[in-house]
């Protein structure tokens, strides 16, 4: 019996679709690397212009992937089956890429947490005077 979802796989293919990512992340990392090189008029409202640094850390952060499923890759064994749970296929980036829209959304929920704790942490500090320490807070509550 097998718990939980699980995907079986041959090496072989396992080891083309690693290789399938390392390109992607090999052709993201060039893209990165030449985005610098693009003028104002190649500025538009949805490719603005972007710092260098940022563009060299994306750059970089591809190269480190595309490492990564290299030592991954290089480690299967063609003729052996694999199973793989979710999380493994997340790790080798097996799963097929979420759309932009529910990337979006998704981030837009796990900042919105932030945002929401930040407004109450400001809203709190509106209500308890800012000269107030916490030992003369205590001491008004014990009178």
């Amino acid at each position: 019996m097998i718990e939980g979802l699980r995907l079986t796989i041959q090496g072989e293919e396992l080891r083309r679709l690693l290789a399938q990512r390392i390109d992607d992340h090999r052709a993201s990392a060039e893209r990165w690397k030449h985005e610098p090189a693009r003028t104002e008029d190649d500025q538009t409202e949805d490719r603005p212009l972007l710092p260098e640094h940022m563009c060299e850390n994306e750059a970089e952060r591809h190269e480190w992937r595309a490492e990564v499923l290299e030592c991954l890759r290089d480690r299967i064994e063609s003729a052996e089956v694999y199973r793989l749970g979710e999380t493994d296929l997340q790790f080798g980036e097996l799963l097929p890429e979420k759309p932009g829209w529910l990337e979006q959304e998704e981030f837009e929920e796990r900042t919105s947490i932030g945002f929401h704790l930040g407004r109450l942490a400001k809203a709190v500090g509106g209500v308890v005077p800012r000269a107030l320490t916490i030992s003369a807070w205590r001491a008004e509550c014990d009178e």
